[in-house]
């Protein structure tokens, strides 16, 4: 990769870099590429589906509704608050 082509995904992603963060980046991507092309290297030949499913594990959390601001808050940092409500701006116009 190029700092062409660097500038080109920043301007993609919309991030903006400054010149001397350039160097870094350079050399952060070519560090990522390089692991990327070890990992697809690697032998996995003698790992099953079922070797990788045995590990997986899900855990759960509760469901609990919590309060996490109140009314009150919500009505003094919202930009408009009428009737209980935060009040946007209409997006669609019918």
């Amino acid at each position: 990769m190029d700092e062409k082509e660097l500038r080109n995904i920043a301007n993609l992603a919309k991030l903006k870099i400054d010149d001397s963060e350039i160097e870094s980046m350079l050399n952060d991507f070519s560090r990522i590429v390089q692991y990327v092309d070890e990992v697809k290297n690697l032998d996995t030949s003698s790992i099953s589906d079922e070797d990788i499913y045995q590990h997986s594990k899900f855990v759960f959390r509760q469901d609990k509704a919590v309060n996490a601001l109140k009314r009150d808050d919500l009505s003094k940092i919202a930009p408009s608050y009428e009737n209980g409500y935060v009040v946007v701006p209409k997006v669609i116009e019918t």
